[in-house]
This record gives C-alpha cells, sequence and structure tokens, in this order.
C-alpha cells in the first residue's frame, strides 16, 4: 500500500475508512508540512498543532478532494498550501510583530556583501513560504517535489505529468521566479545559492511519534465509517421494543440459555459503545484543557521546556489516544464480525417450513420451527432433548407452554437462515438463527443442537442453568 499513489490512498480511506492508508499519507508528508509550519511559526509546539490541523482537515475533506483528484496525483502541493493557510490562521498577529521587529534591526544593522551570495537562512526563513505562496500552483509543485521532496527529474516528472527536460525547465524558471520575489523583499542572491539552501534547510524531520499521534487525531475527527458501519449492525440486529426482543429471542431458540446469552451479549456490546464515546468526549476536552494550559506556560516568565522534551501533559493525551485507538478497533471488529455473520447464508422462507426430520442438525432446526408455528406438540417432543440433571416429568409442560406461548410469535416470521459457526464439535452443533420478520426488522441468536444416537435434537434446559449460560 505504501507504493501507492497518493490519490489512490486517499480514496481507499475515504471509501472504506482505512487508516493504514492515512497513515501512508501521513508518513510520507509529515516531514514536509511539520517543517513548512516550523518555517512560519517559529515554535516546535505551534508547528505540531499546525501540522495536526492540516491532517484532520485532510481527512474531513478526503471524500470530496478523492473525487477531484488524478488517480496518480499528489498531495504535496494540496498540504503545502493548507499548511500555508493554517500557519498564517493561528500565526498572523505574531508573524506581524515580528516582521516589524526584523524590519527595525535591518535598518539599524548594515548589510554584509558576502551574505547576499551565501544566503543566511536565519533571514531568508520568515520570507520563503510567504514567497512560495505567491507562485503559481505549477511552479510550486515543481518546487516541492525538486527541493521540499529531494526528488530527482524524472521523479519530479512523474509526479507533474510532463518530461524530464520539461521538468527541469520548469523547476529553473520556478526558481528564477521565486529569486525574484525575494529581491523584492530585500534578499538578494543567486539561483544556485537559492537552491542550495532550500534543500538543506527546509525541509526539518518531524519529531518522532508525530506521524502516529496525527494519524490516530485525524481518524478520530475525520470520516466515522467505523461508527456508521457500528451503528447499521446494531440496527441490524436490534428491535423496537425491548418486549419485542425478549420474545423473538425465545421463539428463536426456544431455550432460557440463549435469550440469556444473547441478551448479555447486546447489553455489553451497547455498553461498549457508549463508553467508547464518552472517552472521545473526554479527549476532545483534555486536548482543549491542554491548548488553554500550553498558552498560559508560554505567557509565563518561566523558560520554555526543550523543544525535543514532550511534557507530562503531552504524554499522557497520548497514551490516552492510544487507549480509544485500540478499545475502537476492538468495538469496530465486534461489529464486523457480526455483521460478517449475519450475511453468510440465504433466508428460507417460513412458508416452506416442513416436518424434515431430525437426521441432520439443519433438518432438525427446519422441524423445530415448523413444529413450534403449527403447534404440533408431538413433533416438537421428538425433536427437543432436555438436560439429563432435569425431571423427565418436566417435558411434557415443557413442550406444552412452548406452542401455546409461542406459537402466535412464530407466525410472524417472515423468513429465516442457519449460519453454523465456529466451535462445531461431532456430537454438538450452535447455529446463529436469524428471523426476518413481517415488519422488516431481523434478530439473531443462537440455537444449539446436540446428536442423540443417529438423530440430532435441539437442546433445552429447563430453568436458569448456570452451568449453561
Amino acid at each position: 500500500m505504501h507504493l501507492w499513489p497518493d490519490a489512490q490512498l486517499l480514496r481507499e480511506y475515504a471509501r472504506q475508512g482505512s487508516e493504514a492508508a492515512f497513515g501512508d499519507i501521513v508518513a510520507r508528508h509529515a516531514d514536509l508540512v511539520y517543517s513548512a509550519a516550523l518555517r512560519q511559526v517559529d515554535s516546535p509546539d505551534a508547528a505540531r498543532d499546525v501540522a495536526q490541523s492540516v491532517f484532520i482537515d485532510l481527512a474531513r475533506k478526503a471524500r470530496p478532494l478523492a473525487d477531484k483528484l488524478s488517480p496518480g496525483a499528489s498531495l504535496a502541493g494540496w498540504l503545502y498550501r493548507s499548511t500555508r493557510f493554517a500557519a498564517l490562521k493561528l500565526m498572523r498577529d505574531d508573524h506581524r510583530r515580528q516582521a516589524r521587529e526584523r524590519q527595525a534591526m535591518e535598518y539599524l544593522e548594515p548589510e554584509d556583501p558576502a551574505s547576499e551570495v551565501a544566503l543566511n537562512w536565519e533571514r531568508f526563513r520568515p520570507l520563503l513560504d510567504e514567497a512560495m505562496s505567491t507562485l503559481g500552483e505549477d511552479d510550486r509543485d515543481a518546487l516541492l517535489h525538486r527541493f521540499f521532496k529531494n526528488q530527482d527529474f524524472r521523479t519530479v516528472g512523474v509526479a507533474l505529468g510532463i518530461s524530464d527536460d520539461a521538468a527541469q525547465k520548469r523547476v529553473s524558471r520556478a526558481v528564477e521566479k521565486l529569486r525574484g520575489l525575494l529581491a523584492r523583499r530585500g534578499i538578494t542572491t543567486t539561483a544556485s545559492a537559492l537552491s542550495a539552501a532550500i534543500s538543506v534547510n527546509a525541509v526539518q524531520p518531524a519529531p518522532a511519534g508525530l506521524a502516529a499521534a496525527i494519524s490516530t487525531a485525524a481518524t478520530l475527527a475525520g470520516t466515522t465509517l467505523a461508527t456508521t458501519a457500528a451503528a447499521t449492525a446494531t440496527k441490524a440486529i436490534a428491535m423496537t421494543t425491548l418486549q419485542k426482543t425478549l420474545i423473538t429471542i425465545i421463539v428463536a431458540a426456544g431455550v432460557a440459555a440463549p435469550l440469556m446469552i444473547q441478551r448479555n451479549a447486546q447489553v455489553k456490546l451497547r455498553a461498549e459503545n457508549r463508553s467508547l464515546r464518552r472517552q472521545v468526549e473526554q479527549l476532545a476536552q483534555l486536548t482543549t484543557e491542554n491548548e488553554r494550559l500550553s498558552n498560559l506556560v508560554a505567557q509565563s516568565n518561566q523558560p520554555a521546556p526543550s523543544p525535543g522534551e514532550p511534557s507530562r501533559e503531552l504524554l499522557r493525551l497520548r497514551g490516552q489516544v492510544g487507549l480509544l485507538r485500540q478499545q475502537s478497533q476492538g468495538l469496530a471488529k465486534l461489529l464486523s464480525d457480526r455483521q460478517q455473520t449475519a450475511s453468510a447464508a440465504d433466508f428460507e422462507p417460513s412458508s416452506s417450513w416442513a416436518d424434515s426430520g431430525n437426521a441432520t442438525p439443519q433438518a432438525a432446526a427446519t422441524t423445530f420451527a415448523w413444529a413450534v408455528k403449527t403447534g404440533n406438540r408431538d413433533k416438537l417432543a421428538e425433536v427437543l432433548v432436555f438436560e439429563t440433571s432435569q425431571s423427565d416429568t418436566n417435558r411434557a409442560p415443557a413442550v406444552y407452554d412452548l406452542t401455546k406461548d409461542f406459537q402466535p410469535f412464530m407466525s410472524e416470521i417472515d423468513a429465516s437462515r442457519l449460519i453454523l459457526t465456529d466451535d462445531d464439535t461431532a456430537d454438538q452443533v450452535t447455529f446463529w438463527y436469524q428471523s426476518r420478520f413481517k415488519d422488516g426488522h431481523t434478530l439473531v441468536s443462537p440455537l444449539t443442537l446436540q446428536r442423540v444416537g443417529s438423530s440430532w435434537k435441539v437442546r433445552l434446559v429447563l430453568g436458569g442453568d448456570e452451568a449453561e449460560k
């Protein structure tokens, strides 16, 4: 996936919610974005914020942007422009103040003629991105690929869709335009000195862990594909009322143990979903609080921490982001597995239910559903097996209650299907029994069958057996 063009990676993220695809984009361009931000805001912490906001904006605009890009397009130009806008929005006032101070110092200190050729980077750095932003898009992209991404002319030509010679000419023309723009701002130099200064100083390695932190934050703030899939899966197996849920589970399985398993699984799933939403909200609050504290520290008279040393608050937030990401992945996998399981076979209309005997698990399950629906207690007794710990005298009342109480509800089922699970043995088979009702909703619950001699029967527990749970 790392060899895919940027446009294809962005399209994969927009359509599938692929974190790996978005992570590749961040890994490719984190250095470019961070370095461009650092040159403009002149603060490692502020550069981190700018870089994160740029990639979050990319995640939010992934779908419309992916539709506009050609299949082999690069995101370097878009990210560079977005970095410029974000940095201006964040540091406009501070940048103007620094520019006024710098202009006053230039009047007080005489120019060194030797510096015109050597190009003092500290003097040139604040003006680079301002001058780059005034170039045309083609010229700016050519400089980005050649000097900021350190690519040869062949690679630049492929990225821009032109030949090697045309790429070289475009880069040379763009350097001359940039040199002219800088000359109007008081920076006089040669094209070779300008190219060398940009190649050596323009791109600095992003801090360790920044790409992972940006990917996590952007994924949480970007398209909510995993959340949408979770909502769809939950809606597919959920009922409109608690009463219908309890009744339908009993009808589908006909036993107490499957009822408890299904109910507990749904309660646990809803609890995990609510917990994850609360933690995401807490993360947003912590991020806001962290920004407020960072501003207070910047305004205090205490010396700022070393640029390469993360604060305790930042380390704590990174740990919480990692934990939330693990929980989000676990929840998404659980819902995905449930959704895939529920679509593994075709529905069988209830009108085709019949006495299919009990030679196979599938036949016994069909006979069980037919017997409950038609009220055939004799046939129902043939396909039921009771726990050996229960008294056999309870068989007749249990069969009578099953047909009497749940026969009307079984008639509401429009179709059903059996999906074999992975934990089967030679003498026991567990199905996911999915019922589709006439009003359109569906429900999935477990149904266990047991081999008795040469036939298969639905296992029934009379009462609440904790061991069966």
